[in-house]
């Protein structure tokens, strides 16, 4: 069916009715009754108050169907189908630079969404490389996982440097307050375990999940290692200050659990 053969035959005259102007331009009855609400088109009524769309509708509804899928909404059309070309061109030229805008925007979102996934996955960047970081290998199931991801994907290399020398600089007084004797269970030392589990600033760790990380300070050979070249001992002093942090916060470190 074509727009010209439509209005040639019987009963032209009276016009097209709204399902035969939905099936002769693909616009929906639900569409065409918004659009005449919104002002786009108007359909006359005939005597049994139905509406009657004209060869003119026909014309005018391929113009709003043009600019609707360009991105314009229903008062940019309104103005575009009744304004002079010079005019026309201002609005032009401004929906093609929105768009232009959420075309940058949108391939933002998609290299953060490429670096998700590869982090998600276990891979470093955005490589398609199927090698898994240690420790994925250790995590990767766990639900902090994917906010690691998060955090890591979200965050420039630069904000993730100054994470990383927050940690440095909290175990570093950590060790200095061992050095000088002062009781893991003293008020300052409490202060940096505290400033320690929120230095940990890949996932949120709670007063809970602190105390196993703790205890695999300890156990684990690699953690163990990096705590006694700052300080000999300072892993199991830090595992006294953190269960005694726990106690503070009203959590039993026998019954502590990774939440």
């Amino acid at each position: 069916m074509t727009r010209e053969s439509e209005f040639t035959g019987e009963g032209s005259k009276s016009g097209l009715s709204i399902g035969q102007m939905s099936e002769l331009t693909g616009v929906s009855r639900r569409m065409l009754r918004h659009w005449e609400e919104e002002g786009l088109i108007y359909p006359i009524r005939g005597l049994s108050n139905y509406r009657q769309y004209m060869q003119d509708d026909v014309a005018r509804l391929e113009r709003i169907v043009t600019y609707r899928e360009m991105g314009f909404n229903a008062r940019q059309i309104k103005a575009l189908l009744d304004c002079k070309t010079p005019l026309a061109l201002d609005e032009l030229q401004g929906q093609r630079s929105r768009i232009d805008e959420k075309i940058q925007h949108l391939r933002k979102a998609a290299d953060r969404l490429d670096r998700l996934i590869a982090l998600a996955e276990g891979r470093s960047g955005n490589d398609s490389a199927p090698t898994k970081s240690e420790a994925y290998e250790r995590w990767g199931a766990s639900r902090q996982w994917l906010e690691y991801a998060e955090r890591k994907a979200s965050r420039s290399e630069q904000e993730q440097k100054k994470d990383m020398t927050r940690l440095k600089d909290v175990e570093s007084e950590l060790a200095q307050a061992k050095q000088k004797g002062l009781a893991p269970t003293s008020d300052k030392v409490l202060e940096l375990i505290d400033e320690h589990r929120q230095a940990l600033s890949w996932f949120h760790v709670t007063p809970s999940m602190h105390v196993i990380l703790g205890r695999m300070y300890v156990a684990d050979p690699s953690f163990r290692r990096h705590y006694e070249q700052l300080e000999p001992g300072l892993a199991k002093w830090m595992l006294v200050a953190i269960e005694t942090a726990a106690r503070a916060n009203g959590i039993d470190p026998a019954t502590a659990r990774w939440e």
